[in-house]
C-alpha cells in the first residue's frame, strides 16, 4: 500500500514538472531584419574633397550626401575621436566628438554622411569634415561633431561590407590616397634601428613615434602611431610582409597609421641583400640622395680612426673608394687600415656631402668584426694635379704622390690644414687634433707621401701615420697664382700710381699699377681712368686716323722670387670709356721690349667689342659708356720659365677727343711659379 501510494506521488510529480518544460518552451524574440535607409549618394568623396583650398575652411551650404565605408575607427586607441570612411574615389577623416565610435560605426559599415552645414578643414595637410569652433573669430578651430547631433548627419548602412585596401608602391605615394586603406605592394621591414622596438612610449607621457620601413627596392616610408594605443608597447616585428595603413600625411610628409597590429603582416625572412662593387654602386648616384637598396659592399679600411671624424671609415675596393658614415656615436675605430669588412646597406642613404660621396648608415649596420686584418692596397702613381681633375673616380683611394713639400707656413705641427705641394699643383693636407701624429713636426725636406683624397668644399688629403711620408729629393715646387687687381683705393686725387694694396702670392712680387704720359690724376674713383689720350676717331663713323703712341700707357711690372720660374697663363680685365672715350686698345710686353701687340680675344662673346686683326680690342660706336667684360689674352710658350720681371702695357688711342677717357678695372693675371 505505502509502495503505491508513492508510485502515485512521482505519476504527479512528473506530469508537473513535464508540464513545466512544455510552458518553458517558448520562442525567442527574432531581430528585424535589415532594412535598407531610404537615401543615397548624390556626390563623391573625391568630389567632396575637391571643394577645399589647402588652409582654408570652407561650409559646405549644399544638400550633398556622400556614401562610404568605414575603414577606419578608435577600437585599437589609434586613432582618437575620428573615423575614416572611403568610396571608389577616395577617402577622407571624419572628426566626431565622441569616443568608442567603434560600437556604432565599427570598420566595414556603410553609413551615409548629410554633409550640409558641416565643414572642410585640413590639419597638417590633411583634410577633414569636421564642426567649426568660432568662438575666437580671427582664430577659428576645426572642432568635432558633437555626439547629440550624429544621428542628425549619419545615417548607419549594412555592416560586415569587405574592404579591399588600394595596391600602392612607396614610390607612388600622393595625397589622392589621404584617409584611404592602403596596402604597400612590395613587402618591407622595419629599419634595422627599428626593429624589435615598441611602436610608440608606454610611459605616462605617452608620446607619439615615428618607425621607418623600407622595401627590398630600398624605399622608405613613415608608420606613425599614438602612445594611446593599445599596442603602442607591442615590438615591432624584424621580419619582412605586406602592410596595410590609412594613409594620412603631415605637411609634406607621407604617415602610415596602422589599425592594429593585425595590419603589420611582417613575418617572412628580411629582405636578401646581393653583393655589388663600390664603383657600381657609386655610378648609382646622379645627383640627388638616393636609397640604393639591398646591397652588400666589401673592402678595405685605409682610414686610421684616430685620424678622421667620429663614426666615419674610408673603404676601398679595387680603383674605388667611398666614406662610410655610422652615426657619430657609432664605434667604427674597432676598425684599423688593412682590415676587410663586409657591411650589408640596405637603408642606406647616398649622397653628397661637402661634394665627397658618401654612404649614411644606422650604427646597427656597422660590422661586429673584420673578415680579415692587415691586407694590403698598393697606391696608385699620381700628381696633385691627376688627383684633382680625376677626383670623381679617385676620391677616396689609396695614392702615392712624389716629391712634395709640407708648408709650415701655418705652424711646424701637422695638426690642421697644411699646404702640400708638387711640380703640378697644391692641396691642402689636413689633418684632425686627434690624430696620433697630430703634435709631431712637419718635415722640412722633400718628401714622397701615401694618402687618400677627397673633396671637403674644396681637395684635400689624409695620410694614415708618419710611415705614409718617406724622404725624396729633387722637389720642383709649382704655387698657382690667381691675382685680382680690383683698383677699389683709386680716387679723383690719387695720381699716376694705383695706392690699392697689391696682390699678395708665393714666391712671386706684384707691382702696382701706373699711368705714363696722360693726366695727372684718374677722372674716376674705384678704377684706373685717365684722360689725354691719342685722337683719331669720329662718333659714329669706324674710320680711324689716329695711332697707339707708345709714350700713353698703363703698366704693370710682376717679378718671380730669386730661384723661381713664372709661368703666365692668361690674362683678363674690364675696360670702359667715356661717351668721347678711346675706341681702341693694344697690350704689349717687356718680352720683346714693347715692340708688337700681344694676341687678344674675348673669353665671352661681347657684341659692343670687336677683335681687329687678332691683335686690337675696338668698340662698337654705340655711345657706350659701360663697363665691358671678356677681354683676354691667352698666353703662349713664350710665356713660360720667366725667371726675370716681366712688364705689360696697355695702350689706348683713337680717342673722339682729348677729354675722353679710358679705364681698366678687375684685371687678373694667371699662372704658376716654380
Amino acid at each position: 500500500m505505502r509502495n503505491k501510494f508513492l508510485n502515485l506521488f512521482v505519476e504527479i510529480l512528473c506530469s508537473i514538472f513535464l508540464s513545466y518544460l512544455i510552458s518553458c518552451n517558448r520562442k525567442f524574440e527574432v531581430p528585424p531584419a535589415y532594412i535598407v535607409p531610404d537615401i543615397s549618394a548624390n556626390t563623391s568623396i573625391r568630389a567632396l574633397k575637391a571643394i577645399h583650398h589647402p588652409g582654408g575652411y570652407e561650409q559646405i551650404s549644399d544638400d550633398l550626401i556622400i556614401r562610404g565605408i568605414v575603414i577606419a575607427d578608435d577600437k585599437s586607441g589609434n586613432f582618437y575621436k575620428t573615423i575614416c570612411i572611403q568610396d571608389s574615389t577616395g577617402g577622407i577623416t571624419l572628426k566626431l566628438d565622441a569616443v568608442n565610435l567603434y560600437i556604432s560605426y565599427p570598420v566595414g559599415r556603410e553609413i551615409f554622411l548629410k554633409c550640409k552645414d558641416l565643414w572642410l578643414s585640413d590639419y597638417g595637410g590633411l583634410i577633414q569634415l569636421c564642426t567649426l569652433d568660432k568662438s575666437v573669430p580671427a582664430n577659428p578651430s576645426a572642432t568635432g561633431i558633437p555626439a547629440v547631433l550624429l544621428d542628425n548627419y549619419i545615417i548607419k548602412g549594412r555592416l560586415g561590407n569587405p574592404i579591399v585596401p588600394k595596391q600602392v608602391a612607396i614610390s607612388e605615394f600622393n595625397d589622392s590616397l589621404q584617409s584611404m586603406l592602403i596596402q604597400i605592394k612590395d613587402s618591407v621591414q622595419f629599419i634595422a634601428a627599428d626593429t624589435a622596438k615598441q611602436y610608440a612610449d608606454t610611459t605616462a607621457a605617452k608620446n607619439s613615434v615615428s618607425r621607418t620601413v623600407i622595401s627590398c627596392a630600398g624605399n622608405k616610408a613613415i608608420v606613425y602611431t599614438s602612445g594611446y594605443a593599445n599596442f603602442a608597447g607591442v615590438l615591432t616585428p624584424a621580419g619582412k610582409g605586406l602592410l596595410a595603413a590609412v594613409y594620412y600625411v603631415y605637411k609634406t610628409t607621407p604617415e602610415l597609421i596602422i589599425r592594429d597590429t593585425s595590419d603589420a603582416r611582417l613575418t617572412a625572412a628580411r629582405c636578401g641583400a646581393r653583393d655589388i662593387k663600390l664603383v657600381e654602386l657609386k655610378n648609382l648616384y646622379k645627383g640627388t640622395d638616393i636609397f640604393p637598396g639591398a646591397y652588400v659592399i666589401s673592402g678595405i679600411v685605409i682610414s686610421e680612426p684616430s685620424n678622421i671624424s667620429p663614426g666615419n671609415i674610408i673603404l676601398q675596393d679595387g680603383n674605388s673608394g667611398i666614406s662610410l658614415f655610422f652615426g657619430s656615436a657609432a664605434p667604427t675605430n674597432r676598425f684599423v687600415p688593412g682590415d676587410s669588412i663586409r657591411v650589408n646597406i640596405t637603408g642606406a642613404m647616398l649622397t653628397s656631402y661637402k661634394g665627397m660621396l658618401q654612404l649614411n648608415l644606422s650604427a646597427a649596420s656597422l660590422p661586429a668584426a673584420a673578415l680579415a686584418t692587415k691586407k694590403n692596397i698598393i697606391p696608385q702613381e699620381i700628381t696633385i694635379d691627376q688627383l684633382f681633375k680625376n677626383i670623381a673616380l679617385m676620391e677616396n683611394t689609396l695614392v702615392r704622390i712624389s716629391k712634395v713639400i709640407i708648408s709650415t707656413d701655418a705652424g711646424p705641427q701637422f695638426s690642421g690644414n697644411r699646404t702640400l705641394t708638387d711640380a703640378t699643383g697644391t692641396s691642402n693636407l689636413y689633418t684632425a687634433g686627434t690624430a696620433l701624429f697630430a703634435s709631431s713636426l712637419l718635415p722640412v725636406i722633400c718628401q714622397n707621401i701615401v694618402g687618400y683624397g677627397n673633396r671637403f668644399n674644396s681637395g684635400q688629403i689624409q695620410i694614415r701615420s708618419l710611415d705614409d711620408l718617406t724622404p725624396a729629393s729633387g722637389c720642383i715646387l709649382h704655387y698657382p697664382f690667381h691675382a685680382l687687381y680690383d683698383f677699389s683705393a683709386v680716387t679723383t686725387s690719387s695720381g699716376t700710381t694705383d695706392p690699392t694694396p697689391v696682390p699678395v702670392s708665393k714666391n712671386i712680387n706684384f707691382g702696382a699699377f701706373t699711368a705714363n704720359g696722360i693726366s695727372a690724376n684718374p677722372s674716376a674713383a674705384a678704377r684706373f681712368s685717365f684722360t689725354g689720350w691719342p685722337t683719331g676717331a669720329t662718333n659714329g663713323s669706324e674710320d680711324f686716323t689716329g695711332n697707339l703712341n707708345t709714350a700713353k700707357y698703363f703698366e704693370v711690372t710682376i717679378t718671380p722670387s730669386t730661384g723661381f720660374l713664372l709661368d703666365l697663363s692668361s690674362l683678363s680685365f674690364i675696360l670702359q670709356r667715356s661717351a668721347t672715350g678711346v675706341r681702341q686698345w693694344a697690350v704689349r710686353s717687356s718680352l720683346d721690349h714693347f715692340t708688337t701687340n700681344l694676341k687678344v680675344s674675348l673669353e665671352t662673346a661681347n657684341n659692343n667689342i670687336l677683335i681687329q686683326s687678332g691683335l686690337l680690342f675696338q668698340i662698337t660706336d654705340r655711345t657706350l659708356t659701360g663697363a665691358q667684360s671678356g677681354c683676354t689674352l691667352v698666353f703662349g710658350d713664350a710665356f713660360k720659365q720667366i725667371k726675370n720681371a716681366i712688364s705689360f702695357r696697355f695702350y689706348g688711342f683713337n680717342a673722339e677727343s682729348g677729354s675722353g677717357t679710358f679705364s681698366l678695372n678687375s684685371v687678373t693675371i694667371n699662372g704658376t711659379v716654380n
